[in-house]
């Protein structure tokens, strides 16, 4: 009796580890299933794109002067109001004209009194050189003369030389605008007295107006390779973004880039120049320069968020035919808003990870979801209101319509 209660003790010990032990492997192959992680692709493909390159910039008006007094004076008068469009040749500020009209009058005569002694000196030259001949004066004489005739014509000279200064200190009496554009603060009110040099207003010109702006050398290598700084470019967009995140409503062009490069920076200025008839843009104002080239060629685009980096390179992982996660590393290019270029190691069809990228290594085999109706598409950037933006589009959406189906 006894030993049969053990028999069945014993066997039924045995059937509780053995269904413990069933059990357990099911929960294992339940948890194998449930680790194997869901990751949202794209496909790669070759799509029309453009080159965008986007710069911190600064206005700079195309003029820009200091307006100075050449000479001393009381400020008679002020032909302005501050902040004025003003004309080219237009009389900004009037000095006191007087003892500039004196000094006119006083070098006049002074010509004329040494034009007279001129014409008194050639006469007794001619005089003497008469008298020579019949043997009347010495040689002496007659050199002397000479002499006389050279110093008066040299007299001359020289009151004529302060005559034409005088004429012009007086004609700097009216200082007048050098182009047109618009006037600063005055430094001075009238009746004040105005030292020589002296600094009285800022003028700058308005239209056209220079936007200057840097770029690393990688960034100029890569718009040298791309053509876009090519003379007379028509496929070269250049735009500006204003501090309120508005484009601004005209088009520039490329004007000039330096031909050194700043040791301190590694970049090199170069220079746009832009319409401002309606004066919105105003010299040392901040604003973005957005430079778009419409490539002549499709290349492969993705998403940003599927590129990762190390320190050595930038890759993405692509699933296989298997549903593997395979490791490529990629060469990219320019941005395109969300998306960028991918210049070389990806092919068309390539299923690019997109979403889950954390939760997945190289040769793990993963379940593919299709991509949420708000990824289809990549948004806008704020500051593309082109219709270039819009032809990436079409070819995003065909490409997340393939991955649907990877989900059933």
């Amino acid at each position: 009796m006894l030993k049969n209660r053990s028999l069945s003790f014993f066997a039924l010990a045995v059937t509780s580890v053995l269904l413990l032990n069933g059990c357990l492997k099911k929960k294992e192959a339940a948890v194998q299933v449930v680790q194997k992680p869901h990751v949202t692709v794209e496909k790669a493909g070759y799509k029309s794109y453009t080159e965008r390159f986007n710069f911190p910039g600064r206005i700079d008006a195309v003029n820009s002067v200091t307006l100075k007094a050449r000479v001393a004076g009381f400020l008679k008068d002020r032909l302005f109001e501050e902040g004025d469009i003003v004309k080219k040749g237009q009389i900004l500020f009037v000095l006191e004209r007087e003892p500039f009209e004196a000094q006119v009058a006083e070098a006049a005569a002074n010509l004329a009194k040494a034009e007279a002694d001129a014409k008194n000196a050639k006469l007794n030259l001619d005089r003497a050189l008469e008298l020579r001949k019949t043997g009347n004066i010495s040689q002496s004489t007659v050199d002397t003369r000479e002499a006389e005739n050279s110093v008066a014509k040299g007299q001359v000279l020289q009151a004529q030389a302060a005559l034409n200064l005088a004429k012009l200190d007086l004609g700097y009496t009216n200082i007048k605008a050098p182009f047109t554009g618009k006037i600063g603060l005055s430094a001075y009110s009238v009746g004040e007295y105005l030292p020589v040099n002296t600094t009285l207003a800022t003028m700058v010109s308005f239209d056209p107006i220079y936007v200057l702006f840097s770029v690393s050398e990688r960034e100029l290598l890569s718009m040298q390779k791309a053509g876009m700084l090519k003379s007379n470019n028509d496929s070269l967009a250049v735009s500006l973004i204003m501090g309120d995140s508005s484009v601004y409503r005209y088009g520039g062009q490329i004007n000039f880039t330096d031909v050194v490069v700043d040791d301190s920076t590694d970049t090199v200025k170069m220079r746009a120049v832009f319409p401002n008839p309606a004066k919105q843009l105003v010299s040392g104002q901040f604003v973005s320069v957005l430079l778009e080239y419409e490539a002549p060629e499709e290349k492969i685009v993705i998403s940003q968020a599927a590129l990762m980096s190390s320190a050595s390179s930038k890759y993405v992982y692509v699933v296989d035919a298997q549903n593997k996660v395979v490791n490529k590393p990629v060469s990219v290019g320019a941005e395109q808003g969300k998306d960028i270029v991918v210049l070389d190691g990806l092919e068309a069809g390539d299923r690019v990870i997109v979403t889950g990228l954390q939760k997945v290594r190289p040769g793990q085999e993963v379940i593919i979801d299709a991509m949420p109706a708000a990824k289809l598409t990549p948004a806008a950037p704020a500051d593309k209101t082109k219709e270039k933006t819009t032809a990436a589009a079409p070819a995003k959406k065909a490409s997340a319509k393939t991955a649907a189906p990877a989900k059933k």
